[in-house]
């Protein structure tokens, strides 16, 4: 209680007496909702901003996200150890991940989709693209996708940061430029004992880039690695809680953009995964998963500026491959993983999506239309149209509808995994929905304000069930689930509004509220109705003094459905919760950062998945040196 109320009485007294008040003019940045990537975006899209990535009291991707708007982030393990993403009350599997364009989704599950080599200095911006997207971007884009965007140069820094459970981070980030060629390279460790037993882990990330433009052509390349060894407690049962993972991610892309009234973009990319699962970490040998998964994909498009906007026509092949102990058809000749193990099975799959894209703008009016054909080696040949339309009623003010239909297909784990408590099913069918939006923007010099509805019809959706008196979880198609919400995003000037000398820049909110019209009567829903029914989140820089500031994040969640207390087997429904996060940043040399980081400032103890406990009030302080 004490240092609850030093918080509150330091936060107070420094913002009735701030010397230096930051007035800021708020301007929208332009992201794209098309294959084209030359018009402005019709639909409401959401970015994360450089100023915001760097002023967050956060220290990973996963966290960093929860920054946008009705995107769920449910942490299994904290600090980039494993997290599950999904977007408007989807499900984790329903997520297109993105860096620099390239696809990075895992076929064998997606609670391996955000392990991702780069480090949050290696990042200009993200973008979040809500509602189905498949015309757009083809399988896992079903509620939306994210994109990456890194730097195209990268300032040389060491950042060091200890803290609570024995947290250790450091990170190097080298920029190099010459002969045209901008070079970046990130090197990046994580470890600590994690806030409860059975939640310790160490991270290690690498990452390159190499980009040049040449005569009209420019050239971006990627490479990245990371290595995650963790606890993980209760993570995917809770029946034997003393679980123990290692992964490895590798991938590589190679980008290739042409200028000119007809232009080219195509991208060819690889990604690599090992997953080696271990149930009962005190003896490994009684029960091991090992996956490796292996994607090949090439993406090509041919753009045609017109008078009136631009023609697309593109084509992506993807060839997603498994060898693994568990997941597949028997081989006819196993692999040897070491002296103890084999990758007895294996499967693989191809898939062919064709694109067509229309851009249009007539004065006051944005039109994308287009179609994806999808042609899986497994599922046959299926069609995906869609139209986002935009109109300018005034210069400040503009409305959006749009129709969107999506897909994803089954993942490896949802076909074949078997264990003492969860079985796949060989014959699920992909999971399609229709997407209808609209909505309006208002922007003008001190406020932005976006509100959107949607509604959502899924047909065939992919989930884990329990049946009553069954104890087994199961995959299954689950037949319709209709889903419908509204966002509300604001970026408010609250000085230059009311004519006042607060000492804090702009408030960004973000409400959004979901809602399915099924529920799990007769069986327990693991994801599909286990959703995120209300999210709301504050956040705010406030002016201390000179070079020093505090960055505030409140937020407040409502999650549908509950879980099983594994310890005497009770039904507990997910309770509503308040976080408050702060982030101290003080310029103490002309190119050093003092920071201080302060998360679950309340120490509220909550659940936002299962069985797993998540942190309390975790402190971190840290150093960033520009060399």
């Amino acid at each position: 209680m004490k240092t609850k109320s030093f918080i509150l009485l330091l936060f107070i007294s420094h913002f009735l007496n701030a010397q230096d008040i930051l007035n800021i003019d708020i301007n929208e940045v332009v992201v794209y909702s098309n294959r084209a990537q030359n018009q402005e975006n019709i639909t409401n899209i959401q970015i994360i901003s450089l100023e915001e990535i760097e002023s967050a009291p956060v220290q990973s991707i996963e966290d960093l996200l929860e920054y946008a708007i009705n995107v769920d982030i449910r942490h299994r393990g904290r600090q980039g150890v494993q997290s599950d993403i999904s977007i408007r009350g989807g499900s984790f599997e329903q997520v297109l991940i993105m860096i620099n364009g390239i696809k990075l989704n895992d076929p064998q599950t997606g609670h391996h989709n955000l392990n991702l080599p780069i480090s949050l200095e290696q990042i200009e911006k993200i973008e979040i693209i809500t509602g189905g997207a498949s015309r757009i971007y083809g399988n896992y884009a079903y509620t939306g996708a994210i994109n990456i965007i890194t730097k195209k140069i990268c300032k040389n820094s060491i950042d060091l940061s200890i803290g609570h459970n024995n947290f250790n981070s450091g990170s190097l980030n080298l920029g190099y430029t010459k002969n045209n060629y901008n070079h970046n390279l990130s090197i990046n460790q994580k470890i600590s004992d994690g806030y409860i037993k059975g939640m310790d882990y160490s991270i290690k990330n690498y990452y390159y880039q190499i980009n040049s433009t040449k005569n009209g052509i420019h050239t971006l390349i990627n490479a990245g690695y990371t290595e995650k060894e963790f606890g993980a407690f209760s993570f995917y049962t809770p029946v034997y809680p003393n679980q123990f993972e290692k992964t490895k991610t590798t991938f590589a892309s190679l980008q290739i953009k042409t200028e000119g009234n007809i232009s080219f973009r195509n991208n060819l990319y690889w990604r690599k995964h090992n997953d080696n699962f271990i149930l009962f970490r005190e003896n490994p040998s009684l029960y091991q998963n090992f996956h490796k998964t292996n994607v090949f994909g090439t993406d090509m498009n041919i753009i045609q500026k017109t008078k009136y906007g631009s023609n697309v026509i593109g084509m992506e092949i993807r060839n997603d491959n498994i060898i693994s102990n568990v997941l597949g058809e028997e081989l006819q000749n196993p692999i040897q993983i070491d002296s103890n193990n084999f990758y007895f099975k294996g499967a693989n799959r191809t898939m062919i999506n064709l694109f067509v894209e229309k851009n249009i703008k007539l004065d006051n009016i944005n039109i994308s239309t287009g179609f994806m054909t999808n042609i899986n080696s497994d599922y046959g040949n299926s069609y995906f149209p869609g139209i986002d339309l935009s109109y300018h009623i005034k210069n400040n003010i503009s409305f959006f509808i749009s129709y969107n239909k999506s897909m994803r297909a089954p993942n490896y784990t949802e076909l074949y995994y078997k264990s003492p408590t969860n079985e796949g099913n060989i014959n699920l069918q992909p999971e399609h929905s229709e997407n209808k939006e609209i909505g309006f923007k208002f922007k003008q010099k001190n406020l932005i304000t976006n509100v959107t509805f949607y509604e959502r019809n899924g047909k065939n959706m992919i989930d884990w069930i329990l049946l009553d008196g069954d104890s087994i979880w199961r995959t299954q198609n689950l037949s319709r689930i209709n889903t419908i919400g509204y966002e509300l995003n604001s970026i408010i000037d609250v000085n230059n509004i009311l004519n006042v000398n607060l000492p804090i820049s702009s408030i960004n909110i973000n409400y959004a509220v979901n809602k399915s019209d099924s529920n799990s009567n007769g069986f327990q829903s693991a994801y599909i109705l286990d959703y995120l029914k209300t999210n709301l989140s504050i956040s705010t820089r406030q002016i201390i003094k000179k070079n020093l500031f505090a960055n505030w994040r409140f937020t407040y969640q409502d999650r549908e459905g509950g879980y099983s207390n594994f310890a005497d087997g009770t039904e507990n429904e997910y309770l509503p919760f308040w976080l408050f996060d702060v982030k101290f940043s003080y310029n103490a040399f002309k190119n050093s950062t003092v920071y201080l980081e302060l998360n679950n400032i309340l120490d509220k103890k909550y659940v936002d998945f299962g069985n797993i406990p998540q942190p309390g009030r975790w402190l971190r302080a840290g150093i960033k040196i520009n060399l």
